[in-house]
């Protein structure tokens, strides 16, 4: 079941314009002298006891809370894979701040779309000074003016992090922001014919630092501003970490590579590296980075493949934390015959993950599907545990 909480929002009221201020954590409705009161209930999803440990999220009236940039991160971000691995990776990076065990998930409310529309367009003195993404550089033509000033920044993702307070109220107890920055930028020039034409150029780890930094402090100050939210940000901690996307065409997804946090009242300080990778089996970067991984993902291809009497292409993704092999995703797409075929496989499947990954450290996902893309079973050993096989009607 789901916790059911009373709440009466308090309007106008010493919190947060545009949001939910404050939610009772107990079922017994308070009500407010207020000129206008309007009843709101808030539920709390329940905890569930996983191995990534997840936040819990707050509901309104009975419904998730979408954030203020929904959707607008599929039109801004080209691989779907960097996306996911944006927002997913940004809930990690919070706990080292918030602890799920104190804090509630909300999705961001406070930078609006209008807002993060403008912060995304390049700087212009006259019609965009709220521009994080700097003006157009030097050069004869449109082409050589982008390549020489590229769009750094792609997007900002925001989430927020609630707290139950002393007198039992939940309320903002600190921001995440997410900066998805680009290693390759990809802009098209229009000729006087009116035909598009497209490029890219390539940006480098060094300038995407520096200007991730650049962009980080403004935004910092923006949300400090005094006149934001009567100085509500000024109170609470702003974690930004910055995310380095994949060229387009990348079958992996990029990863967060530094973070920082501003404790109340003060600026951003003491930027951490983070030491993320994901390689892809097979490939020559992991033969040549991760060889040891890299042969033990060979072993269980060629294990997996002489299950069948035909060719199955099996590939591999491995996610790194300081050098270190934390989770491996296999996909295996095939085409079969029956349901008791794809039981035998995915029974061989996870016998084959025991014997060939020892480190019992490292988390196991293979998933089996059909030529189309259908999911047909799934195989996951989380760390320190047998595996768990589903095969789907």
């Amino acid at each position: 079941m789901v916790r059911r909480l009373g709440l009466v929002s308090l309007t106008g009221l010493l919190f947060l314009t545009g949001c939910f201020p404050m939610f009772q954590q107990e079922p017994d409705e308070v009500v407010v002298e207020e000129s206008q009161q309007e009843e709101q209930v808030v539920d709390i999803v329940p905890r569930v006891s996983t191995p990534e440990n997840y936040y819990q999220s707050v509901l309104y009236d009975g419904s998730y809370l979408h954030g203020q940039s929904r959707g607008f991160g599929n039109a801004v971000v080209y691989n779907r894979l960097d996306l996911d691995n944006l927002e997913m990776g940004l809930t990690q990076i919070a706990k080292e701040q918030f602890d799920p065990e104190n804090y509630f998930f909300r999705e961001g409310q406070f930078i609006n779309r209008n807002e993060i529309n403008s912060w995304l367009m390049r700087y212009d003195q006259v019609e965009n000074q709220q521009g994080l993404n700097p003006e157009l550089g030097e050069g004869e033509t449109l082409r050589e003016q982008e390549e020489n000033q590229p769009r750094y920044l792609s997007h900002i993702l925001e989430h927020n992090y609630l707290v139950r307070s002393e007198q039992g109220n939940y309320e903002l107890g600190g921001i995440v922001i997410g900066l998805s920055m680009n290693s390759v930028y990809n802009f098209r020039v229009e000729d006087e014919q009116g035909r598009y034409y497209f490029y890219e150029t390539p940006i480098s780890q060094e300038k995407m630092e520096e200007e991730g930094q650049r962009i980080a402090d403004l935004i910092v100050q923006r949300l400090r501003d005094p006149n934001r939210e009567d100085g509500v940000f000024d109170r609470v901690p702003i974690t930004v970490a910055l995310f380095r996307e994949q060229p387009r065409q990348s079958t992996i997804p990029g990863n967060y590579f530094m973070q920082a946090t501003a404790q109340p009242g003060e600026g951003l300080e003491r930027w951490q590296r983070m030491n993320e990778r994901y390689y892809l089996f097979p490939s020559s970067a992991a033969n040549e980075d991760v060889s040891n991984d890299a042969a033990s993902f060979g072993q269980i291809k060629d294990d997996i493949q002489s299950f069948f009497d035909t060719y199955v292409g099996v590939v591999g993704r491995g996610y790194y934390v300081d050098n270190q092999l934390q989770e491996l995703t296999i996909e295996v797409p095939l085409r079969f015959q029956g349901k008791a075929e794809i039981v035998a496989l995915t029974q061989y499947a996870a016998d084959v993950i025991n014997q060939r990954i020892n480190n019992q450290n490292v988390k196991v996902n293979l998933y089996v599907t059909s030529v189309g893309g259908q999911q047909e079973s799934m195989v996951v050993r989380n760390p320190g545990e047998e595996p768990f096989i589903h095969v789907f009607e």
